[in-house]
């Protein structure tokens, strides 16, 4: 996929977007979000000639939006300084960065109780996203092993694979295959909410849709499964670094 960024003015104000291609979508998406921006998607054939007229339908509804979550000049990033906090399976960890000492040369992320404690060589200090994204990634590569093989033991179905990286679009996926693939950013999340998506990516080990016999098992282990699911659809954008 490529990505080409853009500036309009709507309402008289200027705003940024970008446009991406997709070999996987099969129709044109607008997508605003906190992480991303404004983000246009457009099949991988579409031509960029479509983007006046699209502009013109969806620009009221792209201003909006891009104004209510701050990303009209572009993605809003958190910055992780001493005094700021981040959750860690839905309990805010108080951030403290210290300098590295003399002698050491590889920053570390290390909790003890509450508190994120980050000591940082200085290259680090100014942009403390890297060494945190790499820390929740171990966790959540621990955390969500450790959850996978419970949910497995109680539902007596168990997977070729886990993955633990980076998704976009989804918290996580089932192949066909028996792979189970999640999204690390889960990990911020409260414990209930990674509880009912592992269970209803294992439950695709048995039915390969969303069916009613699906649905069926995932409710009869993890009967909070929808309150779960709204509590990501409301909070999708916390869960970014």
């Amino acid at each position: 996929m490529d990505a080409h960024q853009e500036t309009v003015l709507i309402n008289g104000r200027p705003l940024k977007y970008r446009i991406r291609r997709s070999k996987r979508a099969r129709r044109v998406k607008v997508q605003v979000c906190r992480r991303d921006g404004v983000v246009v998607v457009l099949p991988w054939r579409t031509s960029r000639s479509i983007m006046p007229e699209l502009l013109a339908y969806w620009g009221p509804w792209m201003d909006e939006h891009a104004e209510k979550l701050g990303v009209r000049l572009g993605p809003q990033l958190k910055q992780y300084a001493s005094g700021s906090t981040v959750d860690i399976l839905g309990e805010p960890c108080l951030v403290e960065v210290r300098e590295l000492p003399p002698g050491r040369s590889r920053s570390r992320v290390e909790r003890v109780a509450n508190t994120l404690v980050m000591t940082l060589k200085p290259a680090d200090v100014f942009d403390t996203r890297g060494v945190l994204e790499k820390y929740l990634r171990r966790v959540a590569r621990n955390d969500l092993t450790t959850r996978t093989e419970y949910w497995a033991e109680r539902l007596g179905l168990y997977p070729s694979r886990v993955i633990v990286g980076e998704r976009t679009t989804r918290w996580g996926s089932c192949s066909p295959r028996g792979t189970l693939s999640f999204c690390y950013r889960l990990v911020m999340a409260p414990a209930h909410v990674v509880d009912a998506i592992v269970a209803h990516e294992l439950c695709h080990l048995r039915h390969m849709n969303h069916g009613k016999g699906f649905y069926s098992l995932l409710g009869a282990v993890c009967p909070w499964y929808r309150e779960a699911d709204q509590w990501l659809r409301e909070n999708h954008d916390d869960l970014m670094l």
